[in-house]
C-alpha cells in the first residue's frame, strides 16, 4: 500500500511546461500527474505515522486516512492563503 517518490516523477513534474502553453491532454496529464504527487506523499506520510507507531500490523487504512486528511487540511489552508 506505501510506495516512495520515483526519482523520474520528481523529474516530470520540474520539466512540465508552464500552463498557459499547455494544450487540454497535457493538462489532463498534469492532473494526473498532480493526483499521483498526492498519493506518494499521502503514503510517505502515512508510512511514517505507521513507523512512528511502532509498525503495528493491520492498520495501515487508518494511517492512511489520516495522513490523508491532514494533507488535505494542509492544502485547503494553503489555497485559502494564496
Amino acid at each position: 500500500m506505501f510506495k516512495k517518490t520515483t526519482t523520474a516523477a520528481k523529474e516530470k513534474s520540474s520539466t512540465a511546461a508552464p500552463s498557459s502553453n499547455r494544450t487540454a491532454s497535457e493538462h489532463q496529464t498534469s492532473a494526473a500527474s498532480n493526483a499521483e504527487a498526492t498519493r506518494d506523499a499521502i503514503a510517505q506520510l502515512a508510512f511514517h505515522k505507521w513507523q512512528k507507531r511502532g509498525c503495528p500490523p493491520g492498520e495501515d487504512q487508518r494511517d492512511w486516512f489520516e495522513a490523508e486528511r491532514e494533507l488535505k487540511s494542509l492544502q485547503a489552508s494553503s489555497t485559502r492563503r494564496g
